[in-house]
């Protein structure tokens, strides 16, 4: 993942990244092992997080038509408010590092 080699300025921001996955535990672990456990990995194969995010795309998974979480971005402060967000049309669709950083920046500047 290239938002790793960002960490350094997402903590000069204050901001802590949570990737939250529809898979089953051993799922999000494989994954962090392989970005090097920079992030916190939460797994929720319920849905019931991503859903109460807005956030689950029944039957959304383009491999076996399970539900799956959504492609997005949010910036959530200490009261659980959502201060930004991106949300992609498809799994292929993602936002630039750079310009993440650049969104996140300006949503904390206009708090």
């Amino acid at each position: 993942m290239k938002l790793e080699k960002k960490n350094d300025q997402l903590n000069l921001l204050g901001i802590r990244v949570l990737a939250i996955s529809a898979g089953e535990p051993e799922d999000s672990n494989k994954t962090k092992n392989k970005t090097g456990g920079i992030f916190n990995f939460v797994s929720d194969p319920s849905g019931d997080f991503i859903e109460d995010l807005g956030l689950l795309d029944r039957a959304g998974n383009p491999f076996n038509g399970n539900d799956a979480a959504r492609i997005s971005k949010l910036l959530v402060d200490k009261e659980k408010n959502v201060l930004w967000y991106r949300f992609t049309e498809n799994n292929r669709v993602r936002i630039k590092s750079s310009e993440l950083i650049s969104e996140l920046k300006k949503s904390i500047q206009s708090q």
